[in-house]
């Protein structure tokens, strides 16, 4: 199978206007996205999809692939589904949706949603999962939750903390659940917001309308469980911050001054 990244790119941004060009230790953050989806071993291409000519123009600038897209597009998925329908993309069998604002996303995490939809029929779209391992994590509404089966499918993902424990007394510093002083065996985890799509479900998928949950929850990803299209979920032990609002710069800057 042939596999292809795309990375999904907007200039205007409410809360972050012209962020995919925000300097991160000097280099515009769509360009850390870009360079670490360059070192993943699977896939054959990095293209970056875009509304706006100066993303496309820095792109170009450190050597990088860039594809103008339209402006109409609501979601990410229709923004690469457009890109991946260009005659020279559409012989990609597998798409991998890196969002543009995900600076310390890992290779190993591109190639793990690649290797699950290589393993694994059944499953239409693949993603990723952390244990969560602080406890404010479990209550926040901006970190997704997700649960899931015995063979590693999605049954639900939310921004509650899911599951609810109905009899837990406390939830221990390392996110450990105690049940009548004994230390419980689930753990919650953290969706990390990389997908893999075949791309017969890419194309399907901006067929679709919001769903009933997707609207309830704002998490396009209920949009395909709403109709039917497994997602296969694979732990990583990977953290990555995105960028949502300029202060989550300084956040990505101390990571990558402290890790790298």
């Amino acid at each position: 199978m042939k596999a292809a990244v795309i990375i999904p790119s907007r200039y205007a941004s409410t809360r972050f206007n012209g962020k995919p060009l925000a300097l991160i230790n000097g280099l515009p953050m769509i360009r850390h996205v870009y360079d670490n989806a360059k070192k993943a071993a699977l896939p054959e291409t990095v293209i970056v999809a875009t509304d706006d000519e100066r993303i496309v123009d820095a792109v170009r600038a450190f050597g990088g692939e860039a594809i103008m897209t339209g402006t109409h597009h609501k979601s990410g998925t229709d923004r690469i589904f457009e890109a991946a329908s260009a005659p020279n993309n559409n012989i990609y069998d597998i798409i991998v949706n890196v969002q543009g604002d995900e600076p310390l996303i890992r290779p190993d995490m591109i190639d793990a949603v690649i290797e699950l939809l290589i393993s694994d029929s059944r499953a239409g779209i693949a993603t990723l999962k952390k244990r969560i391992t602080e406890a404010e994590a479990i209550f926040d509404p901006n970190v997704v939750k997700v649960v899931t089966d015995a063979d590693g499918f999605a049954m639900y993902f939310s921004r509650a903390p899911i599951p609810y424990y109905r009899e837990f007394t406390t939830i221990t510093k390392d996110c450990n659940i105690i049940f009548s002083g004994s230390t419980g065996q689930t753990h919650y985890y953290k969706h990390i917001g990389i997908y893999g799509y075949r791309r017969e479900i890419l194309q399907r998928m901006a067929g679709l309308t919001e769903s009933p949950l997707e609207r309830a929850e704002s998490l396009e990803q209920l949009r395909a469980m709403d109709n039917g299209i497994r997602i296969k979920v694979g732990q990583t032990t990977h953290e990555t911050i995105g960028v949502d609002c300029p202060t989550d710069i300084e956040k990505v800057k101390k990571w990558l001054n402290t890790y790298s």
